[in-house]
């Protein structure tokens, strides 16, 4: 296993739920260390430090042919391993969002509450300025 961050490793940011394209998604995502691990260090850690609960990641690092499988933007921050799908496990998704949203400290791309789970994306120098700071629900 290789450890990213304290509390994330590389097989964990390239994980799917889909087995056809597991292999592909980690040998492509090598390529995408040096983002998944900002992610990691920029978001992911600071995000579990706030909300006091580890993360469950549902989706991280995907690689084209896993992208288009799952119907994901052919823009997605997802395809650079600039972007992470999670589930906080000892707190509700409204309060997390919530607490995540506020974060004056925390500088993001894209902050998206979906049904089920919570999007986030890296900030400069990864997406432009004039697209940071984004917040949906869905």
């Amino acid at each position: 296993m290789i450890k990213i961050s304290p509390h994330f490793s590389f097989e964990e940011l390239t994980c799917t739920s889909y087995p056809d394209f597991k292999t592909l998604n980690r040998i492509d995502g090598k390529e995408y260390l040096p983002q998944l691990t900002a992610l990691s260090f920029y978001l992911l850690e600071p995000i579990r430090l706030i909300l006091n609960s580890p993360l469950k990641i549902t989706s991280a690092y995907r690689c084209p042919a896993l992208n288009d499988f799952a119907g994901g933007c052919s823009s997605s921050q997802h395809l650079k391993g600039e972007a992470a799908d999670f589930i906080p496990l000892n707190i509700g998704l409204n309060e997390a969002f919530a607490k995540i949203k506020t974060c004056p400290s925390l500088h993001f791309g894209q902050l998206i509450s979906e049904p089920g789970w919570i999007h986030i994306s890296l900030g400069t120098p990864f997406r432009s300025l004039n697209k940071c700071g984004q917040v949906l629900i869905k």
